[in-house]
C-alpha cells in the first residue's frame, strides 16, 4: 500500500527506448557543458590559462548573448520534457512516444534556436517582423505545454489568463506582444536569467552531493547522533532534512529522498503515522529558508532587490534558526507527550565512524566561506563541487591509504587555493613539494598507496600548483578546480580496477545527467513566470495592482499582510515556489512597501544599497509564505509526499505539518515589524542595537515555546483546556514582542516549570 501511494506522489514519466534515453542524456549533458563553457565563462578562463602557457586558442574567446544562452538551455529542457513527460499520465501515453511529441520536440528546438540565430540582429536594430511573431507565439505555446506536463495545469492556466489580458491591453498588437514576451522579457526575462546563471550551478552541485554519497552521510550521521535519544529519529529528520534542503531546493524532492529513511525510523520509534509523515515535510520545506544555499527564489530575490546574495543569506540567518527551533520545540514536546524513549544504540552505525568522516561536510563549509567572502554564487557552488569530489574519493574505505593523512592534504591544498596572487609562486612550490612527498611516500610508507586516492589527489594538487604559479585569479582557480574535478573523477574512475572506483565513475557521470533532468521543473517554472512578469510590466498592471491592494485594505498594514499571506498560500497550492514568489513579489510586495512608505525605519535604505528596508522585509514576507504553501492544505504537495511515505491520513498529516511549522507562519510578521532581525538592515552596531536584536530573538523563541506548549497541550503532563487557551492568547500577544506580554509569557512558563505537576 505504501509503495502504491508513493508512486502517486512521483511524476509518471515514460520508459524510453535506449536511443531516446541516449538523446535525453546528451541533451542533459549539453546543458551542463553549455552552462559551464559560455554562461559561467569557463571558455575565457581556459583561454587565459592557455595564454599564460604561451598558447593562443582564439576559438575559446567565442561568446554568446545572455538570451542566446537561455534559449539553448531551454531548447534542451524542452527536448527532455517532450520525450520524457507524456501529454497525459495514462498507461497508453506512458508506454511509447507518439508521433506528435516528436513534432513538438522538433518545433521546440526550432523556436528556441530561432531566437538564438536572430538575437544579434534584434540586439542591433530592435526591430520585430511578422515572421518573428510566428516563432514567438510558437515558443510561448510550447513552453506552456511543457510546463503543464511537468508541473500541472495551475501555473500554465494562470499564465494564459495574464497573456489574454496582455494582448487585449495592447490592442492585439502582436508585434509589441512578441517583442516584450519573446525578445525583451517574458520567457527570457529575469527569472530564467537567474536560473541559468545561478540556480543551475546549485542544482548541479546538489545532484553531485546526492549521487556521490554526501546526502546519505548526512542522514545516517544525524540518525546515529540523535537516534538513541527520546524522539531521536524525528530530531534527526529535522537536522538532516534541513541540511539537505539547503542543497536540493525542493521540498517534495527532499521528502522523497531523506524521508524514505527517516519516516520508517520515526514510525519504528513509536511516532504515529500522521506525526512521522508531518515532521519530514516541515523539515524539508525549511531547507529552502536555510542559508547558505536557499531555494531558487532567493537568487531571484537578490536580482529583484539589487542586494547581493551573500547579504541575503545573512538576512535569512535568524529567521531560519527560529523556524528550526520552533520545529524542534514542537517535536520535543510531542515526544514527551507520547512518552517515547530512544531506540537501542545497536540499531545505528557507531557515531565515531561518522565523526571520523566529518570532513565529508567540507563542501558545505567551502561554499559558505566563498559566499560570505562575496565570490559569485555560481562560482562558489562549482568550486565546492571540486572539494566534494575529492573528499568523496578519500572517504572510500575499500581504497587503501591513510584517510586522515589525505584529509590533511586536501585541507592544506584548499587553504592554499584561497590565498592571494601575490604569493602565488611560493604557494605553487609548496604544492609541488607536497605532490612529490605523496609520490615518495607511496614507495616507502602505508600513508599513501599508488591507487585512486593518490592519483585524484595528485591531479588536484598539481593543477592548483600550476594555476597559482601562473598567477591566475582566485575566482578562475575555484571555477577550474570544480569543473576539472569532474574530469579528474571521470578519468580516475574510468581506469579504476576497483568496485568503489567504478561506482564513483558512474556517480560522476550520472550526476551530470540528473542535473539536466532535475532542472526541468525550475527552468520551466521560471520561463512561465517570466511571461507573467512581462505582461505585468507591459500593461502597467504591476503598479496599479499594488495601489488597488492598498485601497482594498484601506491602508491597514496588518490587514494587507494577512491578505498577502492568504494570496501567497492560495497561489502556492498549484504554482511552484519560484513562480509564486515572482508573482507575489511583483504584485503584493510593492503594495506592502507603499503602505509603510514614509515610516521609519522602513523608508531608510539597506546600509550600502539603495533598496529600502520596507522592500526587503516585504520580499522576505512573500518568500516565506510562498515556500510554506508546500505544506499548507488543501494541496500541500510536501505533506502529501510525507503522508504517502508514512501511510497515514493526508489531512491529519497536513494539519500536523502546519502546527509544527508555526514559526514559519508567525515569524514573517515578527520580522516585518522588527526588521533589525534581518541584521543587514542595521547601519551602526552599538551595544544597544545588539541587545535589541538579542531581545527580539529571545522573545521570538519564547513565543514559539509558549505556542508549542499550548498546541501540543503538554508540559510535564496534559494541560487543561483553559490553560491552553490562556497560553494561546498570551503567545499571540507576545508576537508583538512588546515587553509586557513577553514578561507575562515568561512568568507563565516559569510557573508551569515550578508548579506544573500541580496544575
Amino acid at each position: 500500500m505504501e509503495e502504491e501511494k508513493v508512486s502517486v506522489v512521483l511524476e509518471k514519466t515514460r520508459t524510453l527506448t535506449p536511443t531516446l534515453e541516449l538523446i535525453i542524456k546528451i541533451a542533459a549533458v549539453l546543458i551542463g557543458i553549455y552552462e559551464i563553457l559560455f554562461i559561467f565563462n569557463f571558455n575565457y578562463t581556459l583561454y587565459d590559462l592557455f595564454s599564460r602557457l604561451g598558447l593562443e586558442i582564439g576559438i575559446l574567446k567565442t561568446t554568446f548573448q545572455s538570451k542566446q544562452g537561455q534559449a539553448f538551455v531551454l531548447a534542451m529542457i524542452l527536448i527532455i520534457t517532450y520525450l520524457l513527460y507524456p501529454m497525459r499520465k495514462t498507461e497508453k501515453h506512458i508506454k511509447k512516444v507518439p508521433f506528435y511529441d516528436y513534432i513538438l520536440t522538433i518545433l521546440s528546438v526550432i523556436s528556441m534556436f530561432y531566437i538564438f540565430a536572430v538575437y544579434n540582429r534584434y540586439a542591433q536594430f530592435a526591430e520585430v517582423y511578422m515572421h518573428d511573431v510566428v516563432f514567438g507565439i510558437l515558443a510561448i505555446i510550447l513552453v506552456l505545454e511543457a510546463t503543464r506536463r511537468v508541473l500541472g495545469w495551475v501555473l500554465p492556466s494562470v499564465v494564459t489568463v495574464f497573456l489574454i489580458y496582455g494582448i487585449y491591453r495592447v490592442g492585439f498588437n502582436w508585434i509589441r506582444f512578441t517583442q516584450q514576451l519573446y525578445f525583451d522579457e517574458g520567457i527570457f526575462g529575469i527569472p530564467l536569467f537567474v536560473m541559468t546563471i545561478y540556480v543551475f550551478a546549485f542544482v548541479f552541485f546538489g545532484a553531485f552531493l546526492l549521487k556521490i554519497g554526501v546526502s546519505d552521510y548526512i542522514t545516517e550521521f544525524m540518525i546515529s547522533l540523535f537516534g538513541a535519544r527520546p524522539g531521536g529519529p524525528a530530531k534527526a529528520a529535522v537536522v538532516s532534512s534541513g541540511l539537505m534542503g539547503t542543497v536540493s531546493g525542493s521540498s517534495v524532492a527532499n521528502v522523497l529522498t531523506t524521508g524514505t529513511f527517516t519516516i520508517p525510523l520515526m514510525k519504528k520509534a513509536g511516532y504515529p503515522k500522521e506525526i512521522a509523515g508531518a515532521v519530514e515535510p516541515v523539515a524539508s520545506t525549511g531547507g529552502q529558508l536555510m542559508p547558505p544555499i536557499m531555494g531558487a527564489a532567493a537568487f531571484i530575490m537578490a536580482e529583484f532587490l539589487g542586494v547581493p546574495y551573500n547579504k541575503l543569506i545573512i538576512a535569512a540567518v535568524l529567521p531560519a534558526l527560529v523556524y528550526y527551533a520552533g520545529v524542534y520545540l514542537f517535536i520535543d514536546l510531542e515526544t514527551k507527550r507520547l512518552g517515547l524513549k530512544g531506540m537501542p544504540r545497536e540499531n545505528f552505525a557507531p557515531l565515531r565512524y561518522f565523526m571520523r568522516k566529518l570532513y565529508i561536510l567540507s563542501p558545505i563549509l567551502v561554499i559558505t566561506v566563498a559566499l560570505v567572502w562575496g565570490i559569485a554564487p555560481h562560482i562558489s557552488a562549482i568550486s565546492s563541487l571540486g572539494i566534494a569530489i575529492w573528499v568523496s574519493w578519500i572517504a572510500k574505505d575499500k581504497i587503501e591509504g591513510h584517510e586522515m593523512f589525505y584529509v590533511g592534504v586536501a585541507f592544506l591544498t584548499t587553504v592554499l587555493m584561497f590565498t592571494g596572487r601575490e604569493i602565488g609562486k611560493p604557494v605553487a612550490l609548496i604544492l609541488l613539494l607536497l605532490a612529490i612527498l605523496l609520490v615518495a611516500l607511496s614507495f616507502v610508507s602505508n600513508l599513501t598507496k599508488r591507487n585512486e586516492k593518490l592519483y585524484i589527489s595528485l591531479l588536484f594538487i598539481l593543477f592548483i600548483a600550476m594555476t597559482k604559479y601562473l598567477g591566475m585569479r582566485k575566482e578562475q582557480i575555484l571555477l577550474m578546480t570544480g569543473v576539472l574535478g569532474i574530469v579528474f573523477s571521470l578519468i580516475v574512475g574510468y581506469f579504476s580496477k576497483t568496485e568503489e572506483g567504478k561506482k564513483m565513475y558512474s556517480a560522476t557521470y550520472e550526476s551530470m545527467i540528473d542535473a539536466g533532468k532535475t532542472s526541468s521543473s525550475v527552468m520551466l517554472a521560471a520561463a512561465s513566470a517570466g511571461l507573467i512578469q512581462g505582461v505585468l510590466t507591459m500593461t502597467g498592471l504591476v503598479t496599479s495592482l499594488g495601489y488597488r491592494l492598498v485601497d482594498l485594505t484601506a491602508g491597514n498594514l496588518w490587514l494587507l499582510l494577512v491578505l498577502t499571506m492568504i494570496f501567497s498560500l492560495i497561489l502556492g497550492m498549484g504554482v511552484p515556489t519560484t513562480a509564486n514568489y515572482i508573482i507575489t513579489s511583483l504584485v503584493a510586495a510593492p503594495a506592502i512597501y507603499n503602505a509603510v512608505l514614509g515610516l521609519q525605519p522602513y523608508s531608510s535604505p539597506v546600509p550600502g544599497f539603495a533598496t529600502p528596508i520596507a522592500l526587503l522585509a516585504a520580499h522576505f514576507f512573500v518568500f516565506y509564505f510562498g515556500i510554506l504553501a508546500d505544506i499548507t492544505p488543501p494541496v500541500a504537495l510536501a505533506s502529501y509526499a510525507g503522508s504517502a511515505l508514512a501511510g497515514g491520513d493526508f489531512w491529519k498529516t497536513a494539519l500536523n505539518a502546519v502546527k509544527y511549522a508555526l514559526a514559519g507562519y508567525i515569524g514573517p510578521y515578527i520580522y516585518f515589524t522588527h526588521p533589525e532581525m534581518f541584521l543587514i538592515t542595521v547601519e551602526n552596531w552599538t551595544l544597544s542595537t545588539a541587545l535589541t536584536v538579542i531581545y527580539d530573538l529571545a522573545a521570538t523563541l519564547l513565543v514559539m515555546y509558549i505556542l508549542a506548549i499550548a498546541l501540543t497541550g503538554w508540559f510535564k503532563k496534559n494541560l487543561r483546556t483553559e490553560i491552553r487557551g490562556v497560553l494561546v492568547i498570551v503567545g499571540i500577544l507576545s508576537a508583538t514582542l512588546h515587553p509586557i506580554p513577553v514578561a507575562v509569557g515568561a512568568a507563565i512558563v516559569v510557573a508551569l516549570k515550578v508548579f506544573g505537576d500541580k496544575v
